[in-house]
């Protein structure tokens, strides 16, 4: 899926909207209903707090879908197949995808922590 043009500066508040748009529509597209989720269709929660919750709520989720799943359904390309992203991916490498995602988007709310604390330590 293209980035919002233009990017929005890049804020932990924007990250974690990012993993919840990013989840909310995988699990959409492999395990719910195949239209695709809309970037206006997904709102952040408002807080850190809440934003802790969603995410951990969207874990929780995709954690009880992949584990009810047989090998085979795992190696199908039956649940992907309407993902914009995934075109020939069978659901196991959606599953390791979406966890490089989300380790990508962990560190940059990482550095920005980093950052954060180091400006404030300059004034």
């Amino acid at each position: 899926m293209p980035e919002p043009d233009p990017v929005p500066a890049l804020t932990i508040g924007w990250v974690t909207w990012h993993i919840g748009y990013w989840w909310t529509a995988t699990l959409r597209h492999c395990f719910q209903d195949p239209a695709p989720s809309e970037r206006a269709e997904v709102f952040w929660p408002g807080t850190a707090e809440g934003a802790v919750d969603w995410l951990r709520g969207l874990h929780r989720q995709w954690r009880a879908r992949l584990g009810d799943l047989t090998d085979t359904e795992l190696d199908s390309t039956d649940r992907t197949v309407t993902l914009p992203w995934g075109e020939g991916m069978s659901l196991a490498d959606v599953a390791g995808r979406v966890n490089v995602e989300l380790t990508k988007n962990v560190a940059e709310i990482g550095l920005l922590r980093i950052l954060h604390g180091a400006r404030d330590a300059s004034r």
